[in-house]
C-alpha cells in the first residue's frame, strides 16, 4: 500500500508544487492589496462586522483561492493507468497483484490529501501575512472554510478522473472537465447569484447583514432544483460559518453527485483493455 501512495506521490508531485506556490501567490497578493487599499468604506466596514476576516472570506474562498484550488485539483486529477497505457507501462502495473480498484482509490487517497495540503497551506500563508501586516482575524472561520472548501470539491477530483479516463491525453481530459464544471460553477453561480440579491428587500442593513451572515442564503421555494448544485456557493459557504448554516442538502447532492461520477469511472477502468 506505501509504494501505491509513493507511486501516486511521485506522479503528481510536480503539479502539487506548482500549486502550492500559485495558492502562496494568490494568498499574498490579496493580502498585499489591503494592505495598500484602504477598505475603511466597504459594506463590511459600514455594518461594523470584521473588516479583514470578511475580506479574507471574499477575495479567497468565494472568489480566487477557490478558483485556483479547483484548478490544481484538476491538474493532480490527471494521469493514473491511462497514462501508462498510451506511454506502454501500463503492463507492469496491471500485471502487479493489486486490483484496478485499488490502484484508482489509492491514487484517490493522495489527490484528496494533496487538496487538503493545498487549501492548509493557504490557511498558513494567511496566518504569516496577517501577521507581517498587523490584521488579526478569526483562525477558526479560516480552517472551517478550508474544511469546507475541500469537503465540497471532491466532485471537482471526481470529475477530473472521469474525464482523463473517457479523454486520455492532458489537453482533451483538462478542456472536457473545465466544460463540465463550467455549468454547475459559472452558469448556475452567475444565475442564482442575480435571483437571491433581485429578492433581498428591506433596507441596507438588512439586506447586507443577510448576505454577510448568512452569505449561503437558502434556497427559496420558487428556485429550481439545481440550485442545490451551486457548487462555487457551497465551497465558499457563509461568511460566519458554524454547524447550523453549513450548506448540508447542497453538500450532501455532491457528495452523491460525486459518488455516481467515481462508480462509472470504476466501472468504465474495468473495461479497459490495457
Amino acid at each position: 500500500m506505501n509504494a501505491l501512495l509513493f507511486k501516486a506521490w511521485l506522479e503528481t508531485r510536480v503539479r502539487f508544487l506548482a500549486g502550492l506556490v500559485a495558492v502562496a501567490i494568490v494568498c499574498i497578493f490579496q493580502i498585499e492589496q489591503h494592505h495598500t487599499h484602504d477598505f475603511s468604506h466597504s459594506f463590511a466596514a459600514r455594518l461594523g462586522v470584521p473588516e479583514y476576516g470578511w475580506y479574507l472570506w471574499q477575495y479567497l474562498y468565494v472568489y480566487f483561492l477557490q478558483q485556483v484550488w479547483a484548478l490544481f485539483v484538476l491538474l493532480l486529477a490527471l494521469d493514473g493507468l491511462i497514462r501508462e497505457k498510451a506511454s506502454g507501462t501500463a503492463a507492469f502495473s496491471i500485471g502487479l497483484p493489486v486490483s484496478r480498484k485499488r490502484w484508482m482509490f489509492t491514487r484517490l487517497a493522495v489527490l484528496m490529501m494533496e487538496s487538503a495540503a493545498l487549501s492548509l497551506f493557504a490557511v498558513l500563508v494567511v496566518i504569516v501575512g496577517s501577521a507581517i501586516i498587523h490584521q488579526t482575524f478569526s483562525l477558526g472561520q479560516v480552517l472551517l472554510h478550508a474544511v469546507l472548501m475541500v469537503a465540497a470539491g471532491v466532485i471537482v477530483i471526481a470529475l477530473g478522473n472521469l474525464c482523463y479516463a473517457l479523454f486520455p491525453g492532458n489537453y482533451r481530459s483538462l478542456l472536457a472537465a473545465l466544460a463540465l464544471l463550467g455549468v454547475p460553477y459559472l452558469w448556475i453561480q452567475r444565475h442564482l447569484q442575480r435571483t437571491r440579491v433581485r429578492d433581498l428587500t428591506g433596507t441596507l442593513r438588512v439586506q447586507y447583514e443577510h448576505l454577510l451572515y448568512g452569505s449561503h442564503l437558502p434556497v427559496a421555494a420558487h428556485e429550481p432544483w439545481w440550485a442545490h448544485f451551486d457548487l462555487a456557493h457551497t465551497m465558499a459557504g457563509p461568511w460566519q460559518l458554524n454547524l447550523a448554516n453549513t450548506p448540508w442538502v447542497s453538500l450532501l447532492a455532491v457528495w452523491t453527485l460525486t459518488v455516481v461520477v467515481l462508480a462509472v469511472t470504476v466501472a468504465y477502468g474495468d473495461r479497459v483493455d490495457y
